[in-house]
């Protein structure tokens, strides 16, 4: 098995095991049993470091020697069948892979970097939520996203940061709609996850495909449903809008920072204020916080800067506050999984007035505080007060949302 490295870290090395075969094994293995979505193994001037990401922060897992990554790196290209003597081109591919028997999909890019060749996988697996009550939402919020893509027609978008959760949302939705009763397709960059019932299209430059001429072939092949993996220029927004115009439904995601936000960002894009009230039924932005940890929670006293924030965001201080107090459970992180929080901004006759006499987004945020509209903030206190979060992580997640 491994060794210890100095510092207490990992020493993945082939003097402690048989094979580069082992030591890809228990990487992948380890990363799947900690539900890390990353594995990055870094070439230094040194050594290589071996990094996860879990519960969407990077943590240290070790160090590898450059004699053992030379051939580990060798077993990764042949898992994804790449060109094992190509050195300086990027490459990228898919790994199929089995922990406990249960089946998982990575996606692998390999880079040159000024110390060597760098990799990294992300590890895809199928979300273990189906239902909207799952993903932590509350069920008042879970109602108003079923009755949005109840309807025939029209345009849902998702928005947030890479890592918030978007693509388990998104596939939440299409399983509620996946009754057999209706021709689901997708378009995606690439499929992530494999839905038995679901029509999916991979795009992408190797397969001549982009998002536009996606969509107007998927047109002519009698959908009810489209999920669009992301508008990204106004031609993927324009048509999109069409679509959602002449008898389909579109699910999609979009950068924005709030559900505010992405609606401007689609006016950006060029998009016809007159299209975008017609067309769109409603947006979701949501983000990921990670839930202190169960086994080390405690009550602690507040330090003045934690204080200081909540009285910023609130206007008062704050009651009992929670946070961890590092265990071998949470590898001394203080946080343990993840919960999700969310907004959803409605397109109704006030939001429409609005976007038709061009209110700027200060005015139109105003406008939904008067009208007592929950925005992400005020869901991110609500962690907090209930002890599932903690202050520190409440501005690490919610102070790039405003």
């Amino acid at each position: 098995m491994s060794e210890s490295a100095p510092g207490g870290s990992t020493l993945f090395s082939l003097s402690g095991m048989s094979s580069p075969v082992e030591i890809v094994d228990q990487v992948i293995s380890q990363a799947v049993r900690l539900n890390a979505s990353d594995i990055l193994l870094e070439p230094q001037e040194k050594e290589v470091l071996v990094r996860m990401r879990v519960d969407g922060v990077l943590q240290s897992f070790g160090v590898m020697p450059f004699g053992s990554y030379d051939q580990v790196l060798s077993r990764v290209k042949v898992l994804g069948n790449m060109d094992v003597t190509e050195n300086r081109k990027p490459q990228e591919s898919k790994i199929r892979f089995e922990v406990d028997g249960r089946p998982y999909v990575l996606r692998a890019a390999v880079v040159s970097t000024n110390f060597g060749q760098m990799a990294a996988l992300r590890v895809l697996d199928m979300p273990d939520f189906s239902d909207f009550s799952q993903l932590g939402m509350w069920t008042e919020m879970a109602e108003k996203i079923k009755r949005n893509i109840s309807g025939r027609y029209g345009l849902f978008l998702v928005c947030g940061p890479t890592g918030s959760g978007k693509t388990t949302t998104v596939h939440s939705c299409l399983r509620y709609l996946n009754s057999g009763e209706v021709n689901i397709m997708t378009l995606e960059d690439p499929i992530e996850y494999v839905v038995p019932g679901i029509n999916q299209i991979e795009v992408g430059e190797e397969v001549g495909l982009d998002f536009v001429s996606g969509l107007r072939t998927i047109l002519r092949l009698n959908p009810d449903v489209i999920f669009v993996g992301e508008i990204r220029d106004a031609a993927t927004a324009k048509i999109a809008i069409q679509a959602s115009l002449t008898g389909h439904l579109v699910i999609s995601t979009i950068h924005g920072r709030n559900s505010v936000g992405a609606l401007y960002r689609l006016v950006d894009l060029g998009v016809d204020k007159y299209m975008v009230n017609y067309a769109l039924r409603a947006i979701v932005s949501q983000r990921l916080m990670r839930r202190v940890c169960d086994h080390c929670k405690e009550i602690y006293t507040p330090t003045p800067e934690d204080v200081e924030i909540y009285v910023k965001e609130k206007g008062s201080g704050p009651g009992q506050l929670i946070h961890g107090r590092g265990c071998e459970l949470c590898n001394k992180t203080r946080y343990h999984g993840r919960v999700g929080i969310f907004e959803m901004l409605e397109l109704d006759d006030t939001v429409r007035s609005l976007v038709f006499t061009g209110a700027g987004e200060t005015e139109f945020k105003q406008e939904l505080s008067l009208r007592g509209f929950r925005g992400l903030t005020a869901e991110g206190l609500r962690m907090v007060d209930e002890g599932t979060t903690s202050v520190k992580e409440f501005v690490r997640t919610m102070y790039d949302a405003r």
